[in-house]
């Protein structure tokens, strides 16, 4: 539902030429350039898709429902973790060459607080217990504290873990497509018979590169993230607005995700023309383009390429027939000329 929204969107602004100047390429290049039709990628997005709900409901298979009071019983567990914090800062005193004894005694006359707290024998005052169950009690700081781990700060940190599982993995087996000619030939070259991408193409590959290059991905970043089924389906539409974005073919000046992050359409759809293949792998951050070299930084030198693809498609209406010897002379004006960070 999330792609055909937002590819929706995107493909309306297309058919009603809406915010035109914000367009990477002209309008009618994608007949002219493109290798595959419309009706082609359609079919190779609803296989993906298809394939998605296979895979997702054969790994849930047997699952049963969620707990019931399964995230009052984390916050327990993490109320528990909180009160015995208190006891481990004589341990990490001790650890870096303090004595805590000492130092609790110290800080006594100033602080009695600090000082239990120094010495590991900190007692929270009786009245502010609140008692959850018939033999457990916490304080209302450590409830709070511990409702804010496990609601917001656990979340954000599985989010974390997933994005860069994810990065990771398609930096990786993207690359490696590249590198390697007989995967390249046979897999990868499906999705960049699209030289000018549009926003419902952005999943439009081999089945087997949709499997191991971006399912799989999920499948491991929820797996080790542990996600929630709810926090999959949350993390998987993000993933699908940021890749549906990268091939949209628009570069808007207020889209929020370009204020923090360079990778977005304009960063993609380099790496779909033929002089950029060996460039800009990553899909959602620049942290492995940039930690490898493999960003491309030469914004002139780019300009005037995408310049001479424009003025050749004019004077010759299509480029279908001589793309593949036009790459080629891209490619050696590239290995010799382009500047990398």
């Amino acid at each position: 539902m999330v792609y055909v929204l937002a590819g929706g969107f995107f493909h309306l602004l297309d058919v009603y030429e809406l915010f035109s100047s914000y367009r990477i390429h002209p309008s009618q290049d994608e007949l002219k350039r493109n290798h595959v039709t419309k009706w082609q990628c359609l079919q190779g997005v609803v296989r993906y898709h298809v394939m998605q709900i296979f895979i997702g409901l054969l790994l849930s298979y047997g699952d049963g429902p969620p707990m019931v009071g399964d995230e009052a019983c984390k916050i327990h567990q993490a109320a528990t973790v909180i009160r015995s914090v208190p006891n481990l800062v004589p341990v990490m005193l001790t650890a870096i060459g303090i004595n805590a004894e000492q130092l609790s005694q110290s800080t006594r006359a100033s602080s009695a607080t600090l000082a239990h707290i120094i010495g590991g024998n900190y007692q929270p005052a009786a009245n502010s217990f609140r008692k959850i169950s018939r033999n457990n009690s916490f304080t209302n700081f450590e409830l709070t504290l511990a409702e804010i781990s496990v609601t917001v700060l656990t979340p954000i940190l599985q989010y974390l873990i997933a994005l860069i599982v994810v990065d990771t993995w398609i930096y990786f087996t993207h690359r490696l497509c590249h590198v390697n000619r007989t995967l390249y030939r046979h897999v990868h070259a499906q999705h960049h018979r699209i030289y000018v991408s549009y926003a419902y193409g952005a999943v439009y590959a081999h089945w087997l590169e949709s499997l191991f290059l971006d399912i799989l991905s999920f499948v491991l970043a929820g797996k080790i993230a542990r996600l929630s089924p709810r926090q999959s389906m949350l993390f998987g539409s993000a993933a699908t607005v940021k890749t549906i974005g990268d091939h949209c073919g628009y570069v808007f000046p207020w889209d929020p995700l370009g204020w923090f992050n360079r990778n977005g359409a304009e960063f993609h759809d380099l790496h779909h023309q033929s002089w950029g293949l060996k460039y800009n792998f990553s899909t959602y951050t620049v942290f492995w383009d940039n930690l490898l070299g493999t960003t491309w930084a030469d914004k002139e030198g780019a300009e005037k390429r995408y310049q001479r693809v424009r003025d050749l498609t004019r004077r010759k209406g299509t480029l279908k027939a001589e793309e593949p010897v036009l790459d080629r002379k891209l490619e050696m004006e590239v290995a010799g000329g382009r500047k990398v960070e």
